[in-house]
């Protein structure tokens, strides 16, 4: 009997906590002249956490950590942007859609702190040619 209450009190945050504090954060995706990143993906770091989102045809995005909707823990989050084409075994080769900087959480220069509901707008490059 002890070990299944210590069990249950184990799995008491896992029941009952899971997404209980995650908040959602949305966004667009730009490029400096204005027209929208039209896909790649978004993410945000904060170890031990990372969250993601497609990029959606417009330029939107919304994250999630585990599963679609869920949201994001609050926290300061370092945040990177990827995008690519090609690359595939069809020899079309592989091509940055943006700057290959946002792709590094340590050079992207992006972060955003998630207190609550957020809407966080992202600026990107295009890659030098």
């Amino acid at each position: 009997m002890k070990n299944y209450f210590i069990l249950f009190v184990f799995l008491l945050p896992f029941i009952f906590g899971c997404g209980a504090n995650h908040l959602k954060v949305k966004g667009t995706v730009k490029f400096d002249d204005g027209t929208p990143l039209t896909s790649g993906g978004v993410t945000f770091t904060n170890l031990p956490y990372q969250a993601s989102g497609v990029i959606k045809s417009n330029g939107s995005y919304e994250l999630y950590e585990q599963k679609l909707g869920d949201g994001v823990r609050p926290g300061t989050y370092q945040v990177t942007v990827s995008a690519t084409t090609g690359g595939g075994s069809d020899g079309i080769p592989f091509v940055y859609l943006v700057d290959p900087k946002f792709e590094n959480p340590s050079t992207s220069g992006l972060t955003c702190e998630v207190k609550g509901n957020t809407v966080f707008n992202i600026t990107v490059t295009k890659p030098a040619k």
